[in-house]
């Protein structure tokens, strides 16, 4: 089965859609197959790999609304080899209205994504909006595994702590949901707010794993501007190579059980 991994935070700027991009180029440099989902209306992701928003036949949106519709009719190829996408588009944001109707509107992509056969990927990426909606619980129901991409800045932990409130709450919809650790980003080495906020994780989250940090650059940026991974953009850039690093992590991290109360945040050491 097809790991499902989450990049969540509910907190805007800390690179989830970056993040999403380039550990799906990284796990496909590494030879596997990777679908990824862009859940946010904003549709950072989909401008990203060069997919036209303006042609798109069918979008995650319709995959929520539409229950015959399966991820791997929606998914679109990208020139990223190993990843395929499923996109949005900004009528996404409509999906809350639409599905408040709708029985069970929180297991809509659960239920798609359990009911498709994934069996062509090794990976399915899920790219998160900055909110805690319908959309944000829609995910985290879903999601085998959750990555949470954290910048250094100290609005960050304080958003953190909210946010494994909302794990917590989940957890009786999906006990099975588990942490895979913290990744850093838009790191500056020599700066002490960073080494300051990554030594507050390990003193707070000691059982929680600290992936490998990605530097402050602006390359994600550009990368993005030309439809691509950084990897493929600039491959031998620092920035590349903390993503393939976190990629190498990801493959390393065998998923475990979940706890048999499902309470508690279970997470990979």
């Amino acid at each position: 089965m097809a790991r499902i991994i989450a990049f969540f935070n509910q907190k805007g700027g800390t690179a989830k859609t970056t993040s999403t991009l380039n550990v799906a180029a990284a796990l496909g440099e590494r030879g596997r197959r990777v679908l990824a989902l862009d859940m946010d209306p904003q549709a950072s992701l989909t401008m990203a790999t060069g997919v036209d928003i303006a042609t798109l036949p069918l979008s995650v949106y319709d995959l929520l609304i539409d229950e015959d519709l399966s991820p791997t009719t929606v998914a679109v190829p990208t020139a990223i080899p190993g990843l395929d996408l499923v996109p949005a588009h900004p009528d996404l944001a409509a999906a809350e209205l639409e599905l408040l109707n709708v029985l069970e509107r929180e297991r809509q992509l659960d239920r798609r994504l359990r009911d498709a056969d994934l069996s062509a990927y090794d990976y399915v990426l899920i790219d998160s909006p900055p909110a805690l909606n319908i959309l944000s619980i829609n995910i985290l129901v879903a999601a085998h595994e959750l990555v949470i991409p954290i910048e250094p800045h100290p609005l960050s932990l304080m958003v953190l702590r909210r946010l494994f409130d909302t794990v917590g709450r989940v957890r009786r919809l999906n006990p099975a949901l588990r942490v895979l650790g913290f990744l850093p980003t838009k790191v500056h080495h020599s700066s002490r707010l960073a080494a300051d906020m990554l030594a507050t994780l390990i003193e707070e989250f000691p059982d929680l794993a600290l992936l490998p940090a990605v530097p402050l650059s602006v390359r994600g940026a550009e990368s993005a501007a030309e439809r691509t991974s950084v990897l493929q953009y600039m491959p031998r850039s620092p920035v590349a190579t903390a993503y393939r690093q976190v990629g190498a992590w990801i493959e390393s991290s065998a998923p475990i059980a979940p706890s048999r109360s499902g309470e508690g945040i279970v997470v990979h050491g």
